[in-house]
């Protein structure tokens, strides 16, 4: 077996992390298997040749967690490519809701039997592992031309808030994307799974919590304001929302507290 990383189609850099190909027929060009973090969501395509040499679609899947481990089996006449996405991106890009691929995977049949038909058919007749990743770029850049505003919106929120989770960034993006609230909060839920000012107060839980862990404060107070908490008590019981413990109790419990 042989397999390779892929650089994204330039299209979709913004969407993508990368693409794993794996070739089960040909001659191996390393021990190891390919290493993948899980939790990655993916659009994952399986291929095999019967005796007659006649390529059969095995599978062609959106998955908005984790690829399960059978999936990955192959024979010497398999060839798979898996699509990995960066954050958010999956649902948006193919228009599911992000509480549906986080159930149970999607699909393409279900999702759309008119283009699962016609990616089957193209994928059948290509001929070479390239070709089947040139039709499913194809797929790729046909889906975000179609669903292009509902794209940038998600990449450039979850973007901005990760960088920035304090109580202005929310208001600083309606005016950045010219979105009315409404219309930003329906498709942030429906894609993202939560709403947006839920997954900003996520992001600035996991910016103290990696403040707190790495020691880098005089005093939780100094935390609170660096974090965009109106004060310390506010602070307090977001923690304890979180992390079901005080600040207090997590220092004590497993870390120095700074005076």
């Amino acid at each position: 077996m042989k397999y390779w990383y892929q650089r994204p189609h330039p299209s979709l850099s913004k969407y993508l992390r990368t693409v794993l190909i794996l070739e089960g027929f040909s001659e191996p060009e390393a021990d190891a298997l390919p290493l993948f973090a899980n939790g990655m969501p993916a659009l994952f395509c399986k291929t095999e040749k019967d005796v007659a040499g006649n390529e059969i679609v095995k599978q062609v899947t959106l998955f908005g967690k984790t690829v399960p481990q059978e999936c990955w089996a192959m024979t010497a006449h398999t060839t798979i490519i898996a699509y990995f996405f960066k954050p958010f991106a999956l649902p948006a890009l193919f228009s599911v809701p992000a509480a549906v691929l986080a159930k149970e995977p999607a699909n393409l049949e279900s999702w759309d039997p008119l283009k699962n038909n016609a990616l089957r058919t193209q994928l059948t007749y290509a001929a070479t592992t390239s070709r089947k990743s040139e039709v499913l770029d194809h797929l790729l850049v046909h889906q975000l031309e179609q669903n292009n505003k509902e794209c940038e919106i998600i990449q450039y929120a979850t973007d901005q808030i990760m960088y920035n989770s304090g109580t202005e960034v929310l208001a600083e993006i309606l005016k950045t994307l010219n979105i009315n609230k409404r219309t930003f909060q329906r498709v942030f839920k429906k894609y993202v799974g939560v709403s947006p000012n839920h997954y900003r107060r996520i992001c600035q839980f996991q910016f103290v919590f990696a403040q707190l862990r790495a020691g880098k404060f005089d005093t939780l107070t100094d935390i609170a304001y660096d974090n965009g908490f109106a004060d310390q008590s506010h602070f307090i019981r977001s923690f304890r929302e979180f992390a079901n413990t005080t600040p207090n109790s997590y220092l004590r419990s497993g870390l120095n507290e700074k005076k």
